[in-house]
C-alpha cells in the first residue's frame, strides 16, 4: 500500500511540473506576442486605436474619434504625434485616421478574423478609465472569444465578435489579438449590469475582416455606407403564414421585392430562400442582416438560394451574383472620394481589369474629359486599376484641382483624356450627428414608408442597456 501511495504522488508531482511547464511555455509566448503588438497600440482622446501600416494608417472607433477632424494621439510608450480623420462609418463604428509624416511606424496588420473559432484565446489592449494617461503603456487583458456572429440590433455590431476578456470605457477602438499576435477586432461595447459601465465579462469588437472590405473606401476619405437588400424585404423560414418557405435556419425568404431593384435584375423572385450571400451560411433574418451589412454599398457578392418546384414539389437550388445598396443613392457618394469630385459612378457588375464607367454626371469634371458610359479605364495618374475602388482610392490620395490622366479603352479605341478632380462637399461628410440614411436628392420621392423598408435599411441606434465605452 505504502508503495502505490509513493508511486501516486510521484506521478501527481510529474504531472504537476508538466503543468506548471505548460503555463510557464504559455506565458512566455503571451509575452513574446506582447513586446511585438504593444508598440502599435495608440492612445486618443482617452479611447485607444491601433496603427495598422508602417506609413500611418489606424483603426479606431467611431464614437472615440469621429468628433473632430484632426487628433493629437500617443503611441504605447508617449511617443507623440496628430492624425486625420479620413473615413468614418458611423453605423459600423469605425473610424480611419491617418498620421501625419508617417513612416516606419510600428504596425500590426489587420488577420483573418473568419479563422477566429469559439474558445480561442484572445489578448484586448486599451486604456481602461484612462489609467495609461501619464504613463502612457496600455493595459492587457487575456480572455477567449465567447461566441462569434453576434447580432446586436444597433450600429457597428451586427457581426460581432463576443469575448470575456476585460474590455471597459477607454479600451473602445483598441485592438483584439489572437496569440499570434494578429488583430483580428476592434473593441467598442459592452454589456454593463445595474447601470454601471463596467466590464461584466462581455464585450464586442468589431472583426477585422468586415473593416478590411470597407477600408479602400476609408482611405479614398469621407462617410461610408453599408450594404442593404434595396427594395426586398425578407421574412424568416418556417413562418406557418408563408407556404413553402422552408424551416427555421433554413435561412431568409424573399417576401417582396420591388420591380427593377438589383434583386430582380439578379434573378431572385417572391418566395426563393437565400442561404448564402458572400460566401457566408444564412440562418435567420439577423443573419442575413448582419452579412449583408458588413460589406460596403456597391459590393457584388456571390448568393446562393433556392426555389420552390411546385411541379417537382421540392426546391431547386441556383447561383446568382447580387448588388448590395441603392443605385440612386451611390449616385450621390460615389462620384468622389472624399471631397475630390470626379463626378460619374461604376458599373458595379464589370469584372476583369479596370473598370467600366456607369452614368457620368452632366458637366461634371468626369464629363469635361470627354468619359462616356461603357468607357473602360484601365489606367490613372499611370497605375494600372484593378478595380473602381481602386481608382476611388487613389483618387482620394490627390488634391481638388489635380490633373490626372487617364488610360481609357472605347470599343478598339484607346485613349488619355485628362481628368482635372473638382470639389464638392456632401452633407454627409460634415462631422455631427450621423444620420441612419444616405441623403436623398430633393427631387426623390419616398416609395416606402420607413416601417416598410426598415429590414433593409441599417439598424435602429442601440437600446439603452447597450452602453458603449468610449
Amino acid at each position: 500500500m505504502r508503495k502505490i501511495t509513493l508511486v501516486m504522488l510521484a506521478l501527481a508531482g510529474l504531472a504537476a511540473r508538466q503543468e506548471g511547464g505548460a503555463i510557464e511555455a504559455a506565458q512566455k509566448r503571451l509575452r513574446e506576442v506582447l513586446a511585438r503588438v504593444t508598440p502599435a497600440y495608440i492612445f486618443i482622446d482617452g479611447g485607444s486605436g491601433v496603427c495598422i501600416s508602417a506609413d500611418g494608417w489606424m483603426v479606431t472607433n467611431h464614437h472615440v474619434a469621429g468628433g473632430q477632424k484632426v487628433w493629437p494621439m500617443r503611441f504605447s510608450g508617449g511617443k507623440e504625434g496628430v492624425a486625420d480623420l479620413i473615413g468614418w462609418h458611423p453605423l459600423d463604428d469605425v473610424a480611419v485616421l491617418k498620421i501625419r509624416d508617417g513612416k516606419d511606424l510600428p504596425f500590426v496588420p489587420l488577420g483573418d478574423s473568419d479563422a477566429l473559432r469559439v474558445g480561442d484565446p484572445v489578448i484586448a489592449i486599451g486604456n481602461p478609465f484612462d489609467l495609461g494617461a501619464g504613463n502612457w503603456e496600455p493595459t492587457v487583458s487575456v480572455g477567449i472569444v465567447s461566441a462569434m456572429h453576434v447580432y446586436l440590433d444597433s450600429p457597428g455590431y451586427k457581426d460581432a465578435i463576443q469575448t470575456d476578456a476585460a474590455v471597459n470605457p477607454g479600451n473602445s477602438g483598441g485592438p483584439l489579438f489572437t496569440m499570434k499576435g494578429e488583430v483580428i477586432g476592434i473593441n467598442g461595447r459592452i454589456n454593463p449590469r445595474f447601470m454601471n459601465r463596467v466590464n461584466t465579462g462581455i464585450g464586442y469588437a468589431i472583426p477585422t475582416n468586415q473593416i478590411a472590405r470597407f477600408l479602400p473606401h476609408f482611405k479614398a476619405g469621407g462617410r461610408q455606407w453599408g450594404g442593404h437588400l434595396d427594395g426586398v424585404q425578407v421574412g424568416e423560414c418556417g413562418d406557418d403564414r408563408f407556404e413553402n418557405v422552408g424551416e427555421y435556419g433554413d435561412g431568409t425568404f424573399i417576401h417582396g421585392i420591388d420591380e427593377g431593384c438589383p434583386a430582380e435584375k439578379a434573378g431572385l423572385k417572391e418566395g426563393d430562400i437565400l442561404y448564402s450571400i458572400g460566401g457566408q451560411r444564412i440562418t435567420n433574418n439577423n443573419r442575413c442582416f448582419g452579412v449583408v451589412g458588413a460589406w460596403p454599398a456597391g459590393s457584388v457578392v456571390p448568393v446562393k438560394a433556392k426555389r420552390w418546384n411546385a411541379a417537382k414539389k421540392a426546391f431547386e437550388g441556383f447561383e446568382t451574383k447580387l448588388l448590395l445598396g441603392s443605385v440612386e443613392q451611390m449616385k450621390e457618394y460615389y462620384a468622389q472620394a472624399g471631397n475630390r469630385y470626379y463626378g460619374f459612378t461604376p458599373d458595379y457588375y464589370h469584372e476583369g481589369a479596370g473598370f467600366k464607367v456607369g452614368e457620368v454626371d452632366s458637366g461634371a469634371p468626369g464629363a469635361k474629359a470627354g468619359l462616356k458610359p461603357g468607357d473602360l479605364i484601365l489606367e490613372a495618374g499611370g497605375k494600372k486599376l484593378a478595380n473602381w475602388v481602386e481608382f476611388r482610392t487613389e483618387m482620394g490620395a490627390r488634391k481638388p484641382g489635380d490633373v490626372v490622366k487617364l488610360k481609357v479603352r472605347r470599343g478598339l479605341e484607346e485613349l488619355e483624356p485628362e481628368l482635372t478632380l473638382g470639389e464638392r462637399t456632401l452633407s454627409q461628410d460634415q462631422i455631427g450627428q450621423a444620420d441612419r440614411r444616405p441623403p436623398k436628392k430633393k427631387d426623390d420621392k419616398k416609395k416606402k414608408d420607413d416601417d416598410e423598408d426598415d429590414d433593409d435599411a441599417p439598424p435602429p441606434p442601440p437600446p439603452k442597456k447597450d452602453e458603449k465605452p468610449k
